[in-house]
């Protein structure tokens, strides 16, 4: 608790109440505190036929009782039925409660004066015979500023058999409007749970309105008071709320969320959603409309096209144009199917990515562009796959697809199909750490619009990367202008197995990053059984049981040591860096809010350790001194928004400025909430354009 002082004296209080003689008969007038009793809204109960009881509570000036949810203390209020048999309840309806901050910043949900607890009773067929007792059992919390008294009490209220006559009518229809609404909001929710945080993201409500959020938590969850952020340029508010404990998976959290605009009655509605492990946020997407899916095609087309050139694919794009060296004397068709072999590759990926994003949407999840490099196993498995790439390239072993002349990486001698296809899938898996010029809004078209224009943005993106391929083996009269096959490529090979190596270097550091050392020893033990396993199949090409064994070697090393062996994490810092007299906060929405409201300017870099576009644009723009300078004559807050292991909140803004990967830049001028969006790849020019813009 944040005062147990405090608490521990409401502790005492509650400990002297349980111990005296509660007197609620209202005779004393000292003890008038709270009078409970049971109403319905007929004279008479006919078979069959439902009517309305509610639970009357009046409370005293100064006194109070709590919601079905308490806040950060007390004891909510129970009503458990005692009915005749055949009769039913259903559910308690629970009018709007009141956000009580309490001495010592303690937030309560509770009824001041009175309140009705409505609930639904269906009586059987055949009513038993004589008058109808309805009963209940009741528990409660009274509280003044400075007492708790629990509290418990039985009501009971006798109706005869007959025809029913309304009752109570005034008194019913003063509760009913203050019950929160049924049916859907007329604005949109998206729930994202991460470790030990609920954030709720509501968007198309007037931007003036007055909201609040009520926390119902599933059993064994503790949650801490909501944060409300100010509103976005579309008026969409964040929520989060802290929690400690656990709840299983699928566990039903609850919340009623309530809004007042200026002059207007308050009103609620109770959402609710199942306990997930990802982030299910789907910020709304305007029409699309034809031209807007040709410019996107048109986009993702040239993207693609420019994907070639990032230092994502670059050091392994090196290896496929001195495999075109090596094919440059073959016959002329053969070389255009090895093209195409690749971009087919290439190709299918993409489109494979397309099914599996459209499929988690099924499942009410969405996908991030980059994901598979938040996730130590899916490293890993990379991780191998570069490592068995290069010890192939330095001459450890050939991995045969279907014949003597079928080789995955073969330079000097012919590239069969199988190895062209596999290249172009390895190809493309590593140039997904980050995103390239045209592509950050064209992404999130695809992954945030789930569906037919999923497959042909991420197809038409596919078909830009693999179009030069293509161009260049269709015309094989082109490669004269390549230096001629010789020893030096043998030579060179091997050097390009060294570049592979120095990629396995940067994912074992990818996987250490927040993670204990156990994990990266772990990683580098798996790639000595891989190293072995490549060895017995390079000694022993000619047995089919050096496949087994190697197999076999694989297998086992991943099961004993990779498997359940990188979830350690080690402490991280969440403090401020220092670089070049500039201080990085870490990224925080209520920094973000804080900054804008006392007008000063924010610039966020959402950026990830395995983003490789991202270090070339923090090396090259955003730390030099130019840069700098301009941050501190400027007076920016500078906040680095890391995505490296995943982020709920961080994906969440990255979702609310149309992205789903980054690298991801954004200004705010501390005089408008609007954000300024950059390019993906940054020019020192265009960051000094913006950034001297400021304040203008």
């Amino acid at each position: 608790m944040k005062i147990p002082l405090l608490a521990a004296a409401l502790v005492a209080h509650l400990t002297l109440a349980a111990s005296a003689q509660i007197d609620l008969s209202f005779e004393k007038k000292d003890e008038q505190h709270v009078k409970a009793s049971l109403v319905a809204d007929t004279t008479a109960v006919a078979a069959g036929k439902a009517f309305t009881v509610g639970v009357k509570f009046e409370i005293a000036d100064e006194w109070d009782i709590y919601w079905q949810f308490p806040g950060d203390l007390g004891m909510p209020t129970q009503v458990t039925w005692e009915l005749p048999a055949g009769f039913t309840a259903g559910p308690l309806q629970w009018p709007l409660p009141e956000a009580y901050l309490a001495a010592g910043d303690i937030m309560n949900y509770v009824y001041h004066h009175g309140v009705l607890l409505i609930a639904e009773i269906t009586p059987p067929a055949q009513l038993p015979p004589g008058p109808i007792a309805l009963k209940a059992k009741l528990k409660w919390q009274m509280c003044n500023p400075t007492t708790c008294i629990p509290a418990d009490a039985e009501v009971a209220l006798s109706l005869e058999a007959g025809t029913p006559q309304p009752a109570n009518a005034e008194l019913f229809a003063k509760w009913r409007v203050q019950l929160p609404k049924s049916g859907a909001p007329p604005f949109e929710v998206q729930w994202a749970f991460a470790k030990e945080q609920l954030t709720v993201r509501v968007a198309g409500m007037a931007k003036d309105a007055k909201i609040e959020f009520l926390p119902v938590p599933p059993g064994g969850v503790k949650p801490e008071r909501a944060k409300i952020g100010e509103p976005g340029a579309d008026g969409a508010r964040t929520i989060t709320v802290p929690f400690t404990g656990a709840a299983p998976a699928g566990a039903m959290w609850q919340g009623l969320l309530t809004t007042q605009n200026a002059g207007g009655a308050r009103e609620g509605w109770m959402l609710s959603a199942p306990m997930q492990a990802t982030a299910k946020f789907a910020p709304p997407q305007p029409p699309l409309g034809f031209r807007g899916l040709l410019a996107a095609l048109g986009s993702a087309f040239i993207g693609g096209l420019l994907l070639n050139l990032m230092p994502c694919v670059l050091p392994v794009i090196g290896l496929k144009i001195y495999g075109f060296i090596g094919q440059a004397g073959e016959e002329p068709g053969r070389v255009f199917r090895l093209g195409l072999a690749f971009s087919s590759g290439v190709i299918v990926f993409f489109l494979t990515l397309a099914a599996i994003v459209v499929g988690f949407a099924a499942g009410g999840h969405t996908l991030n562009y980059g994901l598979q490099f938040q996730n130590p196993y899916v490293l890993a498995g990379i991780l191998a796959v570069v490592f068995i790439f290069s010890l192939s390239l330095l001459g450890v072993f050939e991995i045969g697809l279907g014949g003597a002349e079928s080789k995955l990486v073969t330079l000097t001698q012919r590239e069969g199909y199988g190895g062209a296809f596999l290249h172009g899938l390895f190809t493309t898996l590593l140039g997904t750490a980050c995103t390239g010029p045209l592509l950050g809004p064209v992404l999130a078209i695809a992954f945030l619009r789930p569906g037919v224009v999923t497959f042909l943005v991420l197809g038409s993106m596919a078909v830009g990367m693999a179009l030069p391929y293509v161009v260049l083996t269709a015309k094989p009269a082109w490669m004269k202008y390549l230096p001629r096959p010789g020893m030096w490529m043998e030579r060179l090979k091997q050097l390009m197995g060294f570049l592979m190596l120095a990629i396995v270097i940067a994912l074992l550091w990818l996987i250490g990053l927040g993670r204990t050392a156990n994990a990266v020893v772990a990683a580098c033990a798996f790639l000595l059984v891989l190293g072995l396993a490549s060895w017995v199949r390079g000694v022993w090409t000619r047995s089919a049981w050096s496949w087994l064994v190697a197999l076999a070697l694989a297998g086992a090393g991943w099961m004993y040591l990779i498997n359940g062996k990188l979830d350690g994490r080690a402490a991280t810092s969440t403090g401020a860096e220092t670089k070049d007299g500039l201080t990085w906060e870490p990224f925080s929405p209520e920094r973000v809010q804080a900054a804008i409201e006392s007008g000063q300017p924010v610039f966020i870099d959402f950026t990830a350790d395995w983003c490789i576009n991202c270090k070339v644009n923090e090396s090259l723009v955003i730390n030099t001194a130019p840069v700098s300078a301009a941050f501190k004559a400027k007076n920016f807050l500078l906040l680095k928004a890391d995505w490296t292991n995943g982020d709920a909140v961080i994906t969440e803004w990255l979702h609310k400025f149309n992205r789903v990967g980054v690298p991801v830049y954004v200004i705010y001028n501390g005089k408008s909430p609007e954000p300024d969006v950059l390019p993906e790849i940054l020019t020192q020019k265009l960051v000094l354009e913006r950034l001297n813009a400021v304040g203008l």
